[in-house]
């Protein structure tokens, strides 16, 4: 009887729990214009409509075959244009690091990709002061678009926020992690970070990233409060304070290929949303060509916003050099026209790249560095070859040569030699395949479903309306006392202060005792 009992109130206590959030309304928005950054969430959105929830999504690449009444989809596409106008292999070319990326050109990509978002017709509906329009719960991007976690305040609603590329400095400042400028994981840094760096590699890093966390404090979140203040027609508390309320933020890392460091409590990773383990087929010239790839084939991509049409000639040369004397073929996404006929190269515009990295003749994958292209290697265990061409991409390679899963070249600078000896010793050293094949099972090797995780703390969220119990309680401290650098300052100058006194009294004490001296020997002297 004791044991019917408690499992009827386990029942009910379940069904309340459920009750809770059945039906709860969802808004998520990813601002940026870019498919690498939309797809490792749409699992997540998928999932949460399945559960029963309204979804609204807005994203610049609408699920196709989406047509349930409640998961509505607002189209922000148009932004492609800002981001396609780039060419970011001429922008490696000449020298442009990330910081100085950030400073020229993405503080006013920010801004309009975050218009794009404010200013849609169908979201101004939303968001108009008549509007009756309610939300559970609102999940964001939060890459460099502070005035779009601003609409989790308008609906008086906890936000959680995303990210697709793990966290970048501004983000963890403001949630109150540790900003670290020389580690690995800051990748902000580019090919900078590392252990054991010397002091002016670590100096140079630190007034780097302290000086563009400081202009993105000084210029750019003060211009996004005035894009909010505007689209949204009402007066916000500082963005700085909005994004602090923060209550969890998903991250798209996997935990075996990220490098270990201090990490916030309301942080929650997950890896590999989009990747298909039963990929479409080949279409049927490239099924063929790849069947005929008796020792083997190469696939070479450099992603969706970097294009392999944009590599200077002499460059393409080399590539084209090298792969000509390759007993192995070679598919590789070429955006144009290939400029030579090399009969052991299929080159198209578009591939369909997770069906060719399941293809049991792959040997190598040569490719930007893309996180999700990166994912999809390890899922499919194929080793790789990295030419980073922005943004995280130097600190994704720079891992994967770390893990010994993959080479590392620079796109700017190899040569012939360096690329055929790269690629004949990531094949016929087994030991790359067996390594990666290690790293797709500590990646695969989870306590629980990756997707329902994430579900359950979104639900979690909308459960308890926000989560502050979770947020860091430094978030709310400056930079100088959050690393207690005002205290070293102060015992710094405390010690200055005693060795100048400890060396005054000292030099006092010798003058004094030198004059002594002197005047001793000059009275020895008249006497004598």
């Amino acid at each position: 009887m004791k044991l019917n009992v408690a499992v009827v109130l386990f029942v009910v206590c379940a069904v309340c729990i459920l009750e809770e959030t059945r039906g709860a309304r969802i808004l998520a928005v990813v601002p940026t214009p870019s498919y690498s950054h939309q797809i490792p969430y749409r699992k997540l959105w998928t999932e949460l409509h399945k559960r029963g929830h309204d979804v609204v999504l807005v994203t610049a690449n609408p699920i196709a075959n989406m047509t349930s009444k409640n998961f509505t989809q607002i189209d922000i596409s148009g932004s492609y244009k800002d981001l396609q106008a780039l060419n970011f292999l001429k922008l490696r070319f000449e020298g442009v690091n990330w910081i100085t990326f950030t400073e020229n050109y993405l503080f006013d990509l920010s801004t309009t990709f975050a218009e794009s978002v404010l200013n849609n017709t169908e979201l101004r509906r939303l968001c108009a002061p008549g509007s009756n329009e309610k939300f559970d719960v609102v999940l964001t991007e939060l890459l460099y678009m502070p005035s779009v976690p601003a609409l989790a305040y308008r609906f008086d609603a906890p936000l959680i926020g995303l990210s697709s590329l793990g966290l970048v400095a501004i983000h963890e400042h403001d949630l109150g992690g540790f900003v670290l400028p020389s580690h690995e994981y800051t990748w902000e840094m580019e090919a900078n970070t590392g252990s054991n760096l010397s002091f002016w590699r670590r100096l140079w890093n630190y007034v780097s990233l302290w000086r563009i966390t400081y202009s993105i404090y000084r210029d750019l979140i003060p211009r996004h409060q005035e894009i909010a203040e505007h689209y949204l027609g009402m007066r916000l508390p500082p963005l700085t304070d909005i994004a602090r309320n923060t209550s969890l933020i998903f991250v798209n890392q996997a935990d075996a290929l990220t490098p270990a460091r201090p990490r916030l409590p309301n942080m929650i990773t997950f890896t590999s949303f989009h990747v298909n383990e039963n990929p479409a087929p080949l279409p049927k010239d490239l099924q063929r060509f790849l069947a005929e790839a008796k020792e083997g084939f190469i696939y070479f991509s450099l992603g969706s916003n970097a294009r392999s049409a944009d590599i200077p000639m002499a460059v393409q040369q080399v590539f084209f050099d090298v792969f000509a004397k390759l007993p192995y073929k070679v598919v590789w996404k070429y955006e144009n026209d290939l400029p030579v006929k090399l009969d052991n190269v299929y080159a198209s515009k578009w591939l369909p790249q997770q069906s060719i990295l399941a293809h049991p003749n792959i040997k190598l994958f040569i490719y930007q560095g893309g996180l999700q292209s990166t994912e999809e290697a390890v899922n499919f265990a194929v080793p790789l070859l990295g030419f980073p061409i922005l943004a995280d991409q130097d600190y994704q390679v720079a891992r994967i040569d770390t893990l010994r899963v993959g080479k590392r070249l620079e796109i700017l600078t190899v040569t012939r030699e360096e690329l055929d000896s790269a690629i004949r010793e990531i094949i016929t050293n087994k030991e790359y395949k067996e390594r990666m094949l290690h790293l797709r099972d500590l990646v695969r090797d989870n306590p629980y479903d990756l997707t329902d995780n994430l579900v359950w703390w979104t639900e979690y969220v909308i459960r308890h309306k926000g989560a502050p119990h979770l947020r860091s309680t430094l978030a709310g401290q400056p930079w100088y006392q959050r690393y207690d650098i005002d205290i070293v300052m102060f015992l710094t100058i405390v010690v200055f202060v005693i060795a100048l006194k400890l060396v005054n009294i000292v030099a006092t004490l010798a003058v004094h005792l030198y004059i002594r001296f002197l005047s001793s020997a000059v009275q020895k002297q008249k006497i004598s």
